[in-house]
């Protein structure tokens, strides 16, 4: 009933405060259960439970008590039990320990103490080290942004919590959750304090935030990240400590590898308040580093949203398009053509997408900036996937027909692919499939029917199947305009359908016969499977049959 009533503010708070006596004595009760029965039992999973009731029955304590301290708070039964959590040295989890926190810091409330006497008062509360963590946590999180304005204070905060710093990952996560509330907290109260220790609070916060980035526990990688990002923004907003900042983060990143944990989250910090020809002023070679870390397949995803985010931002900026595409486009086009296969194929896959998602006009550029055939083909394909290359071989054609019936018998196997992908792939099945297009598809099964590779083989028949896919969706589309009489070319198109699945019924059933390799005879009655999946089988056995018959089969 009380979560429908909290839910339901500040309705449901009316009716709390009506029966407020009811609720507070039955929040005693359970509360004494709760404890007692986490105390009483060792079977994990039930424990587990336990802990998950707890822990909400807690949240409720910390929702209820600004409004109803009194009555919760009578025979101090609440208390007890909050201390004797706190000075549970095993059983408690982090979770709880925080949360009971914010209990004891709220119960000091009617005290009227100065943020001060908290500090110096909950440090006779537990020699639990994770509990005295947590009650850090507490006391920024509870404390009213208008109380926080003596630098002492937070000068003595911050050297508190940071002689916690040990190597137990456990006590780390609670320094680290302690330290992100400080820094939220910094970010309503910097104004108050003094330029000196302000500047040294903000390294203090970034040294740890570095020194912990690749911590090899999650939570403390995540609330170093949010540490970073708020000291930075801190420090950005005071014209007095701002460029001292700067150029600090601008040397070390300059030092340090493009892939060390971190650099990545303050490259992003930095650009939203430099300018990326800032940046490449301090380090020229971000761009050239960015594209290298796309030899490995764990930093690509990373890189490249990095390398785009610079990219597209710097276009903002540069007024000279030429020298912009000697910094960002040049070296990506360079890369396609000398670099190693995995270097070509995770820039393929990783950064032209991001690139031309976001300025389809750049994939032009990339055309012209490259003769080579390999990553004309390349960019093609993928300008293909995003639906910048409709009418490939119309009388302006992005690429021509001899190219990609160069790359069909390439040896490197992913241009074959691309190749094919190129003929099979559009996201608007209903476009017309002209002559060219069919005469290339059959060209690519004649020359590649015997490739062993299955991988190669299950790639053809996937793209191969879009490719009936649209067969089907454009003729239909074509005859539904032949009904509203507004197509004049249904006859032509039916017949150069009809011919082009005729050949392919008639080949796919030649190279069946018994001496044929495996590949051959599993792509051919693959196909004829997709034929006849998708188009029915009326018309296709016929043809089978006549084939089987001239070649002596049946």
């Amino acid at each position: 009933m009380l979560n429908y009533l909290i839910e339901n503010f500040p309705f449901g708070l009316v009716c709390i405060l009506k029966i407020k006596d009811t609720i507070c004595n039955q929040l005693i009760t359970i509360g004494q259960e709760l404890w007692s029965d986490i105390q009483s039992t060792n079977v994990p999973h039930h424990r587990f439970n336990l802990f998950q009731q707890l822990q909400y029955y807690l949240k409720v304590i910390v929702f209820l008590l600004p409004k109803v301290h009194d009555e919760l708070e009578r025979d101090n039964i609440i208390s007890r039990i909050i201390h004797q959590m706190l000075n549970d040295e095993n059983t408690v989890t982090l979770e709880i320990r925080l949360t009971c926190s914010l209990v004891w810091h709220l119960l000091k409330d009617n005290e009227q103490l100065s943020p001060h006497e908290k500090l110096n008062q909950m440090k006779k509360v537990t020699c639990v080290i994770m509990s005295r963590l947590a009650l850090y946590f507490g006391l920024i999180k509870t404390t009213m942004t208008n109380q926080l304005l003596d630098t002492n204070f937070f000068v003595q905060l911050l050297e508190e919590v940071l002689a916690f710093k040990t190597c137990d990952a456990t006590i780390m996560v609670g320094v680290s959750k302690a330290l992100e509330t400080y820094s939220e907290a910094l970010t309503s109260s910097w104004r108050n304090l003094h330029t000196a220790s302000l500047e040294n609070i903000i390294q203090k916060l970034l040294t740890f935030a570095w020194d912990h980035f690749s911590y090899n526990v999650e939570t403390v990688r995540h609330c170093s990240a949010n540490i970073y990002s708020n000291a930075f923004k801190i420090s950005m907003n005071h014209c007095d400590i701002r460029q001292s900042i700067i150029d600090s983060q601008l040397t070390l990143l300059k030092q340090l590898p493009w892939q060390k944990d971190g650099c990545s989250l303050a490259y992003h910090t930095l650009l939203d308040y430099l300018s990326v020809s800032d940046i490449i002023k301090w380090n020229s070679k971000l761009a050239e580093s960015c594209l290298m870390a796309m030899n490995d397949r764990g930093l690509a995803s990373e890189a490249s949203y990095l390398y785009c985010v610079l990219c597209h931002k710097h276009r903002e900026e540069e007024k000279s398009i030429d020298k912009w595409k000697q910094i960002w486009l040049k070296p990506v086009v360079d890369a396609l053509d000398t670099s190693t296969p995995l270097h070509r194929f995770l820039i393929a896959e990783y950064i032209l997408p991001k690139i031309l998602k976001g300025h389809p006009e750049y994939l032009q550029e990339l055309k012209e900036i490259t003769i080579n055939p390999r990553t004309l083909i390349v960019c093609t394909r993928i300008g293909r996937t995003l639906g910048l290359c409709p009418n490939i071989f119309s009388s302006n054609p992005f690429i021509e027909h001899d190219l990609i019936r160069q790359g069909i018998t390439s040896e490197d196997e992913q241009i074959c692919l691309d190749c094919l992908f190129i003929l099979c792939e559009n996201p608007k099945t209903t476009e017309y499939i002209s002559q060219i297009e069919f005469e290339l598809i059959k060209y690519f099964l004649q020359m590649n029917i015997d490739n062993g590779s299955t991988s190669f083989r299950n790639q053809v028949l996937s793209l191969l199947k879009k490719h009936f896919i649209r067969i089907k969706d454009s003729w239909l589309l074509c005859a539904r305009q032949k009904l509203k009489k507004t197509d004049q070319d249904f006859d032509d198109l039916t017949e150069r359908y009809r011919n082009y699945l005729k050949w392919l019924i008639n080949w796919s059933c030649s190279n069946l016969y018994l001496e044929g390799s495996y590949s051959q005879r599993h792509l051919s009655i693959s196909i004829l499977h997709w034929l006849i999946h998708l188009h029915g089988n009326q018309g296709i056995e016929t043809i089978c049959r006549k084939k089987i018959k001239t070649l002596h089969i049946y």
